[in-house]
């Protein structure tokens, strides 16, 4: 055999290397393709994929509200150091007089109970509005449409007219405030509380929020998850305090 013929006798052997070899795949249409490996997730895996991050969002979100929360407060707090400097402005204008109590039954504005002072509004002291029951502007964080609560034992205004005086519960152990004994003062001269602003806290609500012998009782102060008011006062002396 010469070595022509030994080079044609090779050839289709060295063709069929070629045709079954890795590099003979490049010659054929969709060999690629079909040797990639698949891309993507799976319904499996799409679905424990979602399962984890509701587990993640379950465990984050209570704390991030429980955050928002006490943010909320520190603010709430804030501002009723403010209405009650206010306040002492207020009476220092006025000759020692706090401005009275107002009460709404029977009416429109009955949810409004013990709002804000319009005097702070009208003579400059706060930020004034027109909506009903908020003339003086300084909503409750925790209770929209309605300002923070503000109480004193003294004068009332039933309806906007004279209606006696404001009856408030002072519990007997003032200001532990922990006694279910007490009693409803109705003036200056007996009460060791001259004043005291509230906020409904972030249940406003509840039970606590709402009980009659609100906001001084510490039965009723803020306890997370249970509800219950947050309060500022002024003692006969002049000392404020902040609850709880």
């Amino acid at each position: 055999m010469n070595r022509r013929t030994f080079i044609k006798a090779r050839a289709p052997r060295r063709n069929c290397r070629r045709a079954s070899g890795f590099a003979g795949a490049r010659g054929i249409p969709g060999a690629f393709s079909r040797m990639r490996p698949a891309t993507g997730f799976t319904l499996v895996e799409l679905l424990v994929c979602v399962a984890v991050l509701a587990i993640l969002a379950s465990l984050l979100l209570p704390a991030l509200s429980g955050a928002k929360e006490r943010a909320k407060l520190a603010r709430v707090r804030a501002e009723l150091y403010g209405l009650g400097l206010a306040l002492e402005m207020y009476a220092e204008d006025h000759a020692g007089a706090l401005p009275p109590v107002r009460v709404n039954c029977n009416t429109d504005l009955a949810d409004h109970w013990c709002q804000f002072p319009v005097e702070l509004a009208t003579q400059g002291y706060l930020p004034r509005s027109e909506r009903p029951g908020m003339a003086a502007y300084m909503e409750d964080l925790f209770n929209p449409g309605h300002t923070y609560k503000y109480a004193t034992p003294g004068p009332q205004l039933l309806n906007d007219a004279p209606g006696g005086d404001f009856r408030m519960w002072v519990p007997a152990d003032f200001p532990v405030s922990r006694s279910t004994n007490g009693a409803w003062q109705s003036g200056l001269a007996d009460s060791p509380v001259r004043w005291v602003v509230w906020s409904l806290g972030p249940q406003p609500r509840s039970p606590r929020s709402q009980s009659s012998r609100a906001p001084l009782a510490a039965a009723t102060w803020y306890r997370r998850s249970e509800g219950g008011v947050i309060l500022r006062l002024a003692t006969r002396e002049g000392v404020q305090m902040q609850f709880p």
